[in-house]
């Protein structure tokens, strides 16, 4: 492949209100010669200082001819930072997202056939395809109006929806109500009988050829955790999201994950191959899910790929938000082996596929990857004008 570089001349920041508390946030490189690169900086905390992170790192690269992510880590030399402290974390990935577009861009190639010729000892998997899961958490929080139907009753519809519109997977997060430490001990937790409820509904009306994922947001404990999955493991659910924070309580999830006979899954807010690797390898979860907004971007997820063996079944893309980041992730999936679906938020908007142009395109449960180079898309200016703003720091 043929060397170049770039240099970068400016930066935006993008937002759109979605709904409720839900906020999407991007931001923009442009070249010396505008070639834009785009990144989702989407992030958990409401008043984030990522922004001014962001902007502080790429000061660093202003008139610097760059002619690889290497030489970009060098300038901005915050990594070690970034595996400690997830502002940092996802100001740093969105720098390394938003570079490796503008790169891939500048070697005329979509990012998926880029990340390749970066990595020829990879399986090319490059399909126009990627098969998502539903996950229907999004749509049942809070919108502009207020608290929405959280009833099992709604939970069931809403994955019946989507499995009539072709998702073979569908993920639910049924206990938020729940909060460790619980009063009562060596038993199932009371405050988790609704949400039991609502697995036990959408069980009851999707085929038995539809999985089902379960997230519990870390809101357990380890001994709850051992009569909780014996409830999901009764009624059939096939992936066991974060009982506990796998990173933040180790050794407790390494006991659970020996106890579990259902696949556990987390691991989220990681940044890094190597945090990622040893997850697996110390057996703490089954499967780690690379959140491209905080891992470090799509170089950490194929360098997690390249260390560990089998890792078709070890890797699945976590991905609740907007679409760049959907996007990203798609490229990233089709550039690996794995053989697990993508994380896709469903009906939080019914425009959300207008926020890319060309539209973000999801048939029977599959995203299809745009034929142009980079990640493929941009921000439509119509929804940023009418939806949100853009600004510069």
């Amino acid at each position: 492949m043929k060397s170049s570089w770039i240099k970068i001349n400016q930066l935006n920041f993008f937002s759109v209100h979605v709904r409720g508390n839900t906020e999407w946030k991007f931001m923009e490189f442009v070249t010396d010669d505008n070639i834009s690169g785009i990144s989702e900086i989407t992030d958990t905390q409401l008043n984030s200082p990522v922004t001014k992170i962001i902007s502080n790192l790429s000061n660093r690269l202003r008139g610097e001819n760059i002619f690889s992510e290497s030489e970009l880590l060098a300038l901005i030399d915050n990594e070690n930072i970034a595996s400690r402290n997830l502002s940092t974390a996802t100001a740093v990935s969105g720098i390394r997202s938003a570079f490796l577009d503008l790169m891939s861009k500048r070697m005329e190639l979509p990012l998926n056939k880029f990340l390749y010729e970066l990595n020829p000892g990879l399986e090319n998997t490059n399909s126009e395809t990627v098969q998502l899961y539903a996950n229907i958490n999004r749509s049942l929080l809070p919108n502009d109006q207020g608290p929405v139907n959280r009833s099992p009753e709604s939970f069931a519809d809403r994955a019946k929806e989507f499995e009539q519109n072709g998702f073979l997977t569908i993920k639910c997060a049924p206990f938020d109500e729940c909060k460790s430490p619980f009063e009562e001990k060596n038993k199932i937790p009371k405050e988790s009988a609704l949400g039991l409820e609502r697995i036990s509904e959408i069980k009851n009306n999707l085929s038995k050829k539809t999985k089902l994922f379960v997230d519990c947001h870390s809101r357990f404990d380890l001994n709850s955790s051992y009569y909780l999955h014996d409830e999901l493991y009764e009624r059939g659910v096939d992936w066991f999201e974060e009982p506990v924070d796998p990173e933040k309580n180790e050794k407790e999830m390494i006991k659970i994950n020996n106890y579990s006979k259902i696949a556990t899954a987390g691991a989220e807010m990681t940044y890094g191959a190597d945090n990622f690797r040893r997850l697996i390898t110390n057996e703490v979860i089954d499967i780690v899910m690379p959140d491209v907004k905080f891992c470090g971007g799509p170089t950490e997820v194929i360098n997690l790929e390249k260390s560990i063996q089998d890792p078709s079944q070890k890797i699945s893309m976590h991905c609740p938000s907007g679409p760049i980041s959907l996007l990203t992730s798609a490229h990233i999936t089709s550039s690996i082996s794995s053989k697990l679906p993508l994380e896709h938020a469903v009906k939080e908007v019914p425009w959300r596929h207008e926020v890319l142009l060309p539209n973000e395109k999801i048939i029977n449960g599959e995203m299809h990857l745009p034929k142009e180079n980079g990640i493929g898309a941009t921000l439509n200016p119509e929804i940023i004008h009418n939806k949100g703003k853009i600004w510069q720091e």
